[in-house]
């Protein structure tokens, strides 16, 4: 094998392995679970329909008060954010929403 064809097949197998990773990622975004919200603003549209809420890493320093609208929700993800007093926070977030598991790590 001289170089270039040594580079073309160097080249084809990294074009796969991108190619496998899009699939792979677009795979992961269907396997998202109906009624999954991300964005406060739009949960807020749709409060009955929410049934988990992630935040993780939406640097929340407190609880939003909307919040306590989502009365259907069972999965509340707050991981990696900047809530200020979080023993008190935690303590209020559970008294609103005592249906729900929360994830605080």
């Amino acid at each position: 094998m001289n170089f270039r064809t040594t580079l073309t097949y160097l080249q084809r197998i990294i074009i796969s392995l991108l190619f496998l990773i899009y699939l792979s990622c677009e795979i992961q975004m269907e396997e998202v679970e109906p009624n999954t919200y991300m964005d406060l603003t739009e949960t807020l549209q749709n409060p009955l329909d929410v049934r988990t809420l992630n935040l993780n890493g939406q640097k929340l320093k407190a609880l939003p008060k909307k919040i306590e609208q989502l009365k259907n929700l069972q999965t509340l993800y707050l991981s990696n954010n900047q809530l200020t007093t979080l023993p008190k926070e935690k303590e209020k977030i559970r008294k609103l929403l005592p249906k729900c598991q929360i994830y605080f790590e």
